[in-house]
């Protein structure tokens, strides 16, 4: 999961907002591409590409390509529905599809979360672990109660998805550690890697980017 630096908020929701409407009706177009640019086009929770790429019996079932989030949901926080620090951008999550396969806001629904990837004040990236295995996790109580039962992260899908990710980054730097030798230049191996996976390439970040900056670092404190 990625920290969130949000823009300034869209000069339609604020115009939208003082007319004291509500979010049903407002044009989400301009507050959608705000978001997925501020995202850098991946998910607020699982940081895979958005919009997904649809299948054919998705895209005629009209399955959405991508959700607005309320991060507390709007159904117990009408006062947050046109909060622009309670929107976010998450994948389509799997709808339509069996309770089980869903995930991120379409098995979220109307419950809240105790964080906010978007919140300055703590750093979601901080809370969050990666296993070898693909399994995402935290070590606080609550946050990892609602990767698993909020937001359902642990999908067999996705944990195989971080798995080979893990995996594939991990083999590349171990490979070029082994051609630098000495702890300063091997840190700054890991720093130029951190750097390849936090660039924005043509507004985009690389889908599951953070895994890779977990492992690094891990890597990186190692040496220490």
């Amino acid at each position: 999961m990625k920290q969130i630096t949000k823009n300034n908020e869209p000069r339609a929701l604020i115009q939208h907002r003082a007319q004291k409407d509500n979010y049903d009706n407002l044009n989400k177009n301009e507050l959608r591409d705000s978001l997925i640019e501020e995202q850098g086009h991946i998910c607020c929770y699982c940081m895979c590409r958005i919009p997904h790429k649809l299948k054919q019996h998705e895209i005629d079932n009209n399955y959405p390509d991508s959700k607005i989030e309320h991060v507390k949901c709007q159904s117990k926080n009408r006062n947050l529905e046109l909060n622009y620090h309670n929107l976010l951008l998450a994948c389509n999550g799997r709808h339509g599809y069996p309770r089980q396969m869903q995930t991120c806001d379409t098995f979220k629904g109307e419950n809240d979360l105790s964080f906010n990837p978007a919140d300055n004040a703590k750093n979601i990236e901080d809370c969050i672990k990666y296993s070898a295995n693909g399994e995402i996790y935290s070590d606080d109580e609550t946050i990892n109660r609602e990767l698993n039962e909020v937001l359902n992260l642990n999908t067999k899908d996705l944990k195989d998805i971080r798995e080979v990710f893990y995996k594939g980054i991990q083999e590349r730097i171990i490979r070029k550690g082994k051609r630098r030798q000495g702890k300063d230049i091997q840190k700054r191996t890991y720093e130029s890697e951190k750097q390849e996976l936090l660039m924005l390439k043509k507004g985009k970040y690389i889908p599951y980017c953070m895994i890779g900056i977990y492992l690094i670092n891990k890597k990186k404190n190692k040496l220490a």
